[in-house]
Order: structure tokens, then C-alpha cells, then sequence
């Protein structure tokens, strides 16, 4: 079975230029669908309910409308190299961050954007560079299986301007696990404790 999966979408945003690390609790320990998250069920959980979001620095704005391509999250570079975004799982779970949208608007020039993903003791996951012409556009950037941080281990999510008009990038459509799910762990330890009561009952 599918682990458990959360999509941030943005779509419950009402307005333009608002600061997203001023929303209390954005993205944390996601367990329901609504506006903005959308999440699948996996073993007996849903969404991600062990991991917090801190959408770090400057630079997150809120934007309805992107473009004609609906709510994003715009990654304004203006004056701010790097913008994060870190992922704090529970000390039994680890992050996985799976894929997300990255958007250019239209007349920007010729941008260019490094993303990479790293885990506090890991080092990088996994990186890369995106590129669009002036047109701009959009596309999704899939992660390996191998971009999972440690249990217990706060992973980075990282863009980097390398060129273009500093206030024309957008996020969209972050996916993000949490392995193992609490479920998965519980049901493991139920399996372990039964195959003990068994030998016991062998050998009694």
C-alpha cells in the first residue's frame, strides 16, 4: 500500500503578497483535506501527522491567480539569495519529500532556479537546476526514493536564483511523506509481540 501522502496546493490563499511564514501553522502535521492540503490515506493514516513546516526567511508570498495557472507560492528572490523551507519530523519518523511544481510567469527573461533538498546529517538528497525561456511555464520536478532523510532527521527544501527577474518564480504542488507511518511502526510491533507470545506457547 501507498504511504500516507500530503499535497500543500495553496489553493485556500484569498489574496496577493501576504507573508506565508505568517500563517500559524501552515503545512504542520497534516491529517485532513481542505483548501490549500490535499492528502491520501495510507495504512491507517492519512496526510502526514508527523511532520512540521517552517517556511523559512523572506520571501514566501501568498498569490491567487499565478499567471492563469490558479494559487501558488511565490518564491521572492527580491534581495534574498535562498529561500528554504524545513521539514521537522517526529524522532520515530523520517520526511521524504516526493516532488513539487515549479513556475516561471511569462516576460521574466530567461530565468533559471537550483533547488536541492538536505537532511541535517545527510547532507544533499537531491538537487538540480530548472530552467524556462521568457515564455515561462511550469513543470514537476519528481524526487527519487532516495531523497528520504533519516528518522528523526529535519530535511531543507532550498531554491537558489541563478537568473532571471527575481519576483517571477512560483511554487506549487509540494508532495511530501512521512515514512514509516505510525500505523506502519505500531502494526510492526503488534507482529513482533504476537510472534513472541507463539514461540512461548511452543515451548511452554
Amino acid at each position: 500500500m501507498a504511504h500516507a501522502t500530503t499535497v500543500i496546493t495553496f489553493d485556500g490563499f484569498s489574496s496577493n503578497n501576504a507573508d506565508i511564514a505568517a500563517i500559524a501553522g501552515f503545512g504542520d502535521n497534516i491529517v485532513a483535506n481542505s483548501p490549500s492540503f490535499s492528502v491520501s490515506q495510507g495504512l491507517l493514516v492519512s496526510g502526514t501527522p508527523g511532520i512540521s513546516l517552517d517556511w523559512l526567511t523572506a520571501g514566501w508570498d501568498t498569490y491567487t491567480g499565478w499567471n492563469g495557472r490558479g494559487s501558488v507560492a511565490q518564491i521572492d528572490f527580491n534581495g534574498i539569495p535562498t529561500i528554504s523551507i524545513l521539514f521537522t519530523p517526529t524522532p520515530d519518523s523520517a520526511v521524504v519529500v516526493k516532488a513539487f511544481d515549479l513556475d516561471e510567469w511569462a516576460g521574466g527573461g530567461a530565468g533559471s532556479i537550483n533547488w536541492n533538498v538536505s537532511g541535517s546529517s545527510s547532507g544533499i538528497l537531491a538537487s538540480g537546476n530548472w530552467t524556462k525561456t521568457n515564455a515561462g511555464g511550469r513543470d514537476t520536478i519528481a524526487l527519487p526514493a532516495s531523497s528520504a532523510g533519516l528518522l528523526g532527521e529535519p530535511v531543507t527544501l532550498s531554491f537558489t536564483l541563478l537568473s532571471g527577474a527575481s519576483s517571477y518564480f512560483a511554487l506549487d504542488n509540494l508532495t511530501f511523506d512521512q515514512v514509516p507511518e505510525p500505523s506502519s511502526a505500531m502494526l510492526a510491533g503488534l507482529g513482533l509481540g504476537a510472534a513472541i507470545m507463539r514461540r512461548r506457547r511452543h515451548s511452554a
